[in-house]
């Protein structure tokens, strides 16, 4: 199965729309210094790369016809699905991992700062792929699944920092820390650029949250945050395949 699904993404001219997006990202934080460079292009990322995984990963995951072929074969169904989600991790990180060194070259980034970069975007994807399969697990029709995740992803990536923000703002003669620290844990990715932030050390903060999770959560540990970025994106693959094993289909 995750042979077959590597194939099948690897099939779709799209995919080469990863080895291209981070070049040219890259392109856009040159000469701006080496932290910058490396957190600016994680944070380009996290407004690009999702959706074209989405748009890629749920045509394959969410069809009925194709499960439906594929369940008659030997093979436990959400084992099966494990495999497939799989196959389609592989097929996308196949062409983002050179993307990304690109954008390293470009960005003259270190040895160490290059490594931070291919786990950032490999752990981002991860979750996204996650992100994906549990949709489609969910729903197994395409749209829905396509929607409901471009749905997630405007607000998890587009509407989080001003939403967060402004509650802050609205609330701010209550005690709001174990609310922000919650409304942070909800959001690996935003964790994730927080502690590149404080890996780095980067003279800016980007983001309309940057300020106020420094503020509240102080220096969290990079590695930390790589951490949780990839089991975020690996607990939403296991709970998609035990939920495409007991469903009705």
């Amino acid at each position: 199965m995750t042979l077959l699904f590597l194939r099948e993404v690897g099939r779709n001219p799209w995919g080469l729309g990863l080895l291209l997006l981070p070049a040219l990202l890259a392109l856009g934080f040159q000469g701006r210094g080496e932290g910058v460079g490396l957190v600016g292009l994680y944070s380009g990322l996290l407004l690009l790369l999702p959706p074209l995984a989405l748009a890629l990963a749920v045509p394959l995951l969410a069809s009925r016809e194709e499960w439906a072929f594929l369940l008659g074969l030997p093979l436990p169904p959400g084992k099966a699905f494990a495999e497939g989600v799989l196959g389609v991790f592989l097929g996308l990180g196949l062409p983002l991992l050179p993307g990304l060194l690109l954008g390293a070259g470009l960005l003259g980034l270190s040895p160490g700062s290059t490594l931070w970069l291919l786990l950032s975007g490999v752990g981002l994807l991860a979750l996204w792929v996650g992100v994906a399969a549990l949709l489609s697990a969910l729903l197994l029709e395409e749209r829905r699944a396509l929607g409901l995740g471009f749905g997630l992803f405007g607000l998890g990536n587009v509407l989080y920092g001003p939403l967060v923000v402004a509650l802050a703002v609205r609330l701010q003669d209550h005690p709001l820390e174990g609310l922000l620290s919650l409304a942070l844990l909800l959001n690996p990715q935003e964790i994730h650029r927080v502690a590149l932030l404080s890996g780095v050390k980067a003279p800016v903060l980007t983001g309309p949250l940057g300020y106020l999770v420094a503020e509240r959560l102080g220096a969290v540990a990079p590695l930390w945050g790589l951490a949780y970025l990839f089991a975020f994106g690996l607990l939403l693959t296991l709970l998609a395949a035990l939920v495409f094993a007991r469903r009705d289909r």
